[in-house]
């Protein structure tokens, strides 16, 4: 549990991102918060370079830990280091756990949900489980695209990202300072594969918009590492 009475000069916050068109920004938002943080970029797939970020993780004695937009999946000793908590922002709402086909879903498999969401939550062993902070839900247009989706998704991930940080900056107990809110994670929905989204888009009619979209993670051809689609 995280401590009691701490200020901010004892956090020492590590930051985990694998999007490479805010890192300034979520510097900024870091060190706007923060006597003390690190921000550390891993670029999804790049197995090569993963090693390296490993070691720059044990490297710090960081205390708090924020997971944004994170493709790196914390080991259960990583996460007992964040003493004072450990929060990830997730780019989808409680009704769809884990990473493929989250915004294609509310595009292409509508009869499932139709809308989407992001949502912030402490870090679990198991993926995609920890307790809820915060959701923030909207309807998706049945025009919408998949990279509309996308796109939305992370302009409101970081939006909440900045809210987050901002109140644990000021905190006296970690993501203590966060309440449980009354949300549960799908235990069906969630962490559909790439099988499943190839069945999905084998289900659309021909001439469908989004059989002609590339998103990584929500394409009948993605793969998880570069260059993210098998048939270039």
């Amino acid at each position: 549990m995280p401590h009691v009475m701490t200020t901010n000069d004892d956090y020492r916050l590590l930051v985990l991102t694998s999007d490479p068109y805010t890192i300034e920004a979520v510097t900024e938002i870091a060190d706007s918060n923060f006597a003390n943080s690190l921000v550390l970029f891993w670029q999804v797939g790049r197995y090569d370079t993963k090693p390296e970020i490993l070691a720059k993780i044990e490297g710090y004695d960081y205390n708090l830990l924020v997971s944004y937009l994170n493709g790196i999946i914390l080991s259960p000793a990583q996460l007992a280091k964040a003493s004072y908590g450990a929060i990830n922002v997730h780019p989808a709402p409680p009704e769809h756990g884990g990473t493929w086909g989250t915004w294609c879903q509310p595009v292409i498999r509508r009869a499932v949900r139709t809308h989407h969401g992001v949502t912030v939550h402490e870090i679990a062993e198991q993926i995609d489980t920890g307790a809820i902070y915060r959701v923030r839900r909207w309807d998706v247009d049945v025009e919408a695209s998949i990279e509309s989706v996308m796109r939305k998704s992370f302009s409101e991930s970081l939006k909440i990202l900045a809210e987050v940080m901002s109140e644990l900056g000021v905190s006296s107990n970690g993501t203590g300072c966060f309440e449980y809110l009354d949300e549960n994670w799908d235990l069906e929905n969630r962490h559909t594969t790439i099988e499943d989204i190839r069945i999905w888009f084998e289900e659309l009619p021909v001439g469908h918009p989004a059989r002609g979209e590339r998103v990584l993670f929500n394409h009948p051809r993605a793969i998880i590492r570069p260059p993210y689609f098998d048939d270039i």
